[in-house]
């Protein structure tokens, strides 16, 4: 099956679930400056920002947070006459890992599965267009070059995050003996007509065009102030590259752009200080943003007023003594009538209020580039281990009432500092992707296994069937399937996923 490509320059519909490097246009416009330019760059290439009540309908990627081992299921309600949630339901797949995640508990009733897929290769489009209209642009004068340099700088940085993105959904994880071999995502980086088919390119390459466009748009972004933190600038490029090389087992680079992030911004917020009764931690107001798009889906999906999903009692457990993260970033509902769950109030102070002003699932944080550095610190050992035990501890001293200086080596200090990152990312979109690559790290490998339930309700929406699945290390659900419908009409290579059922099952009286 072939296909052809036809650019649009304002507008793009995708006319089908097969569609996604397909474009079409409305109508005739032409781009006559870069201030159509830059329209086109915030209305359509950047996520939409909305932030969501009960309707996730426009969210990104929300399943991100359920497939990991941060979250439980609610079986109780604290509100009176609140039916439990549907996110169970509507994402099952995901929850329970599934190899069709479309499919519905019934397993004859259907969600689309290629939504995320669209979504993310529309925006790749854009960035292309982006790219390719505004080498055509000519500057009068300074104010005019520079906005078109950071034009095509942020066009740079979205088509990289964007792939990073997709290849770490349905990707392998990346394993350097492997990555020349190994299966990413297809890839299309011009706007111009081609009959041609585009298949899986390897993670290799894949990669190497997410940092080959991160170094055009440090390149174009370098000097240039920063509009917003709804805005990408040099420091949220130089926190990406770090995060890649980290994901790519590259220690001395993650390390090394992790530090030229934090030599432009490094403030975290100090917990002993913070006044949190009038905004939440992660605020559009925090010295800790870098960068935020896209909406924030956790009030909706963390809840303790219905039975639905909340904070899980895995990740409470790892908080320790006098660490006030359990405090700001995860709540007791006080009103509830009975305390049974706990809430995510990190993005906003009281759940069932939808306010978040930052994004839950690509929000960028000096606290990252913190840990990346330490991170890679760690896993190249030696002296190097000193500076990651000081970033332990400079995160101690402004999360914690009281701490013990750091002293952990090797083995031991890895897995604290993996620890601390879970602590302290938790509900940003990291954790899953972060498991993913700890299962083929070199240095200390994943060997543990997270475990879901999905939950059945019967007669007065009462608990009737708990199952129980579970996911090891080193299983091929680690990797999304390629959504169904894409592989049906695509013909792209389909990942290894395995069909599995529940490993326990638990009835109710």
């Amino acid at each position: 099956m072939k296909y052809i490509y036809f650019i649009g320059l304002l507008w793009i519909l995708f006319s089908s679930c097969s569609d996604f490097l397909k474009e079409y246009s409305q109508d005739q416009a032409y781009v006559r400056d870069y201030a159509d330019l830059d329209e086109l760059l915030i209305g359509e290439t950047y996520m939409e920002t909305e932030f969501y009540d009960m309707n996730l309908t426009h969210a990104y990627y929300p399943y991100i947070h359920l497939m990991a081992d941060e979250t439980q299921e609610n079986i109780e309600s604290t509100g009176w006459g609140i039916d439990y949630s549907w996110f169970q339901k509507q994402y099952f797949g995901y929850v329970a890992w599934q190899y069709r995640v479309g499919y519905h508990t019934d397993k004859l009733t259907t969600s689309p599965e290629d939504t995320d897929w669209n979504k993310l290769y529309k925006h790749i489009n854009l960035a292309n267009m982006i790219l390719y209209e505004v080498d055509k642009l000519s500057a009068e004068n300074d104010d005019e070059k520079q906005a078109i340099s950071r034009i095509r700088g942020e066009a740079y940085f979205l088509r990289a995050a964007y792939y990073f993105t997709l290849v770490n959904l349905y990707g392998q994880p990346y394993q350097p003996a492997s990555a020349a071999t190994a299966l990413g995502v297809p890839v299309k980086t011009t706007p111009v007509i081609e009959d041609k088919m585009f298949p899986r390119e390897s993670l290799e390459t894949v990669y190497a065009l997410i940092i080959q466009d991160l170094e055009h748009a440090a390149t174009n972004l370098e000097g240039i102030a920063r509009k917003s933190i709804y805005r990408a600038n040099l420091t949220a490029v130089r926190l990406l590259q770090s995060r890649i090389y980290l994901y790519m087992q590259n220690w001395q680079n993650a390390a090394k752009y992790a530090q030229l992030c934090l030599d432009l911004q490094s403030d975290l917020i100090d917990l002993n200080t913070f006044d949190g009764t009038s905004k939440a931690f992660a605020d559009a107001s925090s010295p800790e943003i870098i960068f935020s798009m896209g909406g924030n889906d956790i009030s909706a999906l963390i809840t303790t007023y219905w039975k639905g999903l909340s904070a899980s009692e895995d990740l409470k457990a790892c908080y320790p003594d006098g660490d006030l993260r359990k405090q700001y970033f995860l709540k007791n509902d006080e009103e509830a009538w009975v305390d049974l769950y706990m809430f995510c109030n990190k993005f906003v102070r009281k759940e069932r209020t939808y306010n978040a002003n930052v994004s839950s699932n690509f929000l960028f944080r000096t606290a990252e580039a913190w840990l990346n550095l330490a991170e890679a610190s760690a896993y190249m050992g030696g002296d190097n281990e000193k500076k990651a035990r000081e970033v332990l501890d400079l995160l101690h001293e402004h999360r914690m009432e009281y701490y013990d200086a750091t002293t952990l080596t090797g083995d031991d200090l890895i897995e604290e500092i993996r620890t601390e990152r879970r602590r302290e990312l938790c509900f940003e979109g990291h954790r899953w992707f972060d498991l993913r690559r700890y299962n083929v790290c070199e240095k200390k490998p994943f060997t543990g296994t997270i475990r879901n339930t999905y939950t059945e309700f019967g007669d007065w929406q009462t608990a009737s069937t708990t199952y129980t699945y579970e996911l090891k290390a080193g299983d091929p659900a680690w990797t999304l399937q390629i959504p169904y419908e894409v592989i049906q009409f695509e013909e792209l290579t389909p990942n290894p996923r395995n069909e599995r059922t529940y490993i326990s099952i638990l009835q109710f009286n």
